[in-house]
């Protein structure tokens, strides 16, 4: 008799194998793009040097995101206004919710674990490391193109069509 499913392999992600992006002040580590896992979510860890602030105002037509802080504190600007995380606090975006971060501290860095679903994107933030290791400025306009290819607009876009 066959075993009732196929034997399936788990992965370990050591994060000395981790693929490490940087855009702008921001360390990202891929720790999972999804590719084992059929894209169903991504892995990061970021870094956010003191003082420093994340992505402008934005939200999500396909993804969510959980941000659970790891060290430091991480300010998320919402629609409804600022909540500061600290280090074991889990904050959820759904799809829709317009958000942004920064760093809470003007003297400490902080780092945070983030997943989004579905895994596709991580490719998101390799297209902002290459272009900026390209050298070329990531301007308000290029940003925001890129982020258009991954269903992400600014807060004035309407949410449905």
């Amino acid at each position: 008799m066959p075993p009732p499913h196929a034997p399936v392999l788990a992965y370990l992600s050591p994060s000395s194998t981790a693929e490490t992006l940087y855009i702008g002040p921001l360390t990202i580590r891929v720790l999972e793009d999804g590719t084992r896992i059929e894209n169903r979510v991504s892995a990061v860890l970021l870094s956010v040097p003191a003082g420093k602030s994340g992505p402008p105002m934005h939200w999500h037509r396909f993804h969510d995101e959980l941000f659970l802080v790891t060290k430091g504190r991480l300010t998320f600007v919402t629609a409804e206004g600022e909540v500061t995380a600290g280090v074991g606090d889990l904050m959820t975006v759904p799809p829709k919710a317009v958000h942004t971060f920064r760093n809470a501290s003007e003297e400490e860095d902080c780092e945070y674990y983030m997943t989004a679903t579905p895994a596709q994107y991580v490719d998101y933030f390799r297209m902002l490391a290459k272009a900026a290791e390209a050298g070329k400025p990531l301007t308000p306009a290029s940003v925001e193109h890129l982020m258009a290819l991954f269903g992400t607009f600014p807060p004035d876009v309407e949410s449905e069509p």
